[in-house]
């Protein structure tokens, strides 16, 4: 059932031996948490190196955490458990001699799967791989990498889907293509976590996202939620009208036959359109501006390097 919490994370603790003979600690995870709602798209957001991977390999048991605990289903994650969860790691390296169909039929194989050959050709056709499926693996891009590893986290057809870092060093039409394969799977009724560092595409199709900046969760809610409904500024546009009138507050820009210009405040928007009427100018738009995740989370980032200054 769609909103039903699926998977929680509760103040994971991650510690890495370093220094001489490995005898220091340092800590990379300093009490993660954040929850999965069924049939919903999570974005787990943060810079390089914020915890991301680390998260992820602790809820696919590459990782032993040392501190807190994930629950499926509201029961300790288990192995059976897990077996309910398809995995992308972060850049994925396959056989180069297969094909992608025969790595998908070998992947078939590794869960002892029968009668596969029908699920692989729906999987070829929903990551939009079907001319490419008898093509060597070294033949592909990145971006035909990263779909391919999505259908072979597929085949297993589990509930669950997580992604680390499926939009990472793809061109424009490669992200659009995973953008959009991510929502497809969420029509089928997957649950999809999936890791990045570019929050414009976490605005675009996430549902929930969460925020981790230096190992910890400083943000976690429903994307609307986060953004909320305040307008942080607000866009005007004008025709015939070179200049913003005298005294006029904002940010001011003319574009060749069109000025346009950046308020902050409600209160000024009226006035400054009733002059530049007065001016003979011609209104073409007047849009308010939201804020965006990006300046959410460059906010929550100078706010956590400030309390840990």
């Amino acid at each position: 059932m769609t909103g039903d919490v699926l998977l929680s994370v509760e103040d994971l603790t991650k510690d890495y031996p370093w220094g001489l003979l490995w005898l220091k600690h340092k800590r990379v995870l300093h009490g993660v948490s954040f929850s999965v709602s069924q049939g919903e798209i999570t974005a787990l957001l943060g810079h390089n190196g914020a915890g991301k991977s680390t998260t992820f390999k602790i809820l696919m048991g590459f990782l032993r955490a040392d501190g807190g605990r994930v629950l499926y289903r509201g029961e300790p994650l288990s192995r059976k458990a897990r077996s309910y969860i398809g995995f992308l790691p972060e850049n994925p390296a396959f056989y180069d001699y297969l094909t992608g169909r025969e790595l998908l039929r070998f992947t078939a194989e590794l869960f002892s799967l029968k009668r596969f050959e029908g699920r692989i050709d729906h999987l070829l056709r929903l990551v939009k791989m079907e001319e490419a499926a008898n093509l060597p693996l070294k033949q592909y891009s990145n971006g035909m990498d990263q779909r391919l590893g999505v259908a072979q986290a597929l085949v297993s057809n589990p509930e669950l889907l997580i992604l680390d870092e499926p939009l990472d060093g793809l061109d424009p039409e490669g992200r659009q293509i995973l953008r959009n394969l991510i929502v497809d799977l969420k029509e089928e009724g997957k649950t999809v976590l999936y890791s990045t560092h570019i929050l414009q595409d976490a605005e675009r199709i996430s549902d929930r996202a969460v925020i981790l900046v230096k190992g910890k969760t400083v943000k976690e809610g429903r994307i609307e939620d986060l953004l909320g409904g305040e307008t942080s500024e607000y866009e005007v546009s004008f025709k015939g009208l070179r200049e913003a009138p005298p005294g006029a507050k904002g940010r001011w820009q003319l574009r060749g036959d069109t000025l346009y210009g950046i308020l902050e405040k409600e209160e000024e928007v009226q006035p400054l359109v009733q002059e530049c009427l007065r001016r003979g100018g011609q209104v073409l738009s007047l849009v308010p501006l939201r804020r965006t995740l990006e300046e959410i989370f460059m906010e929550l980032k100078d706010e956590s390097n400030g309390s840990r200054g």
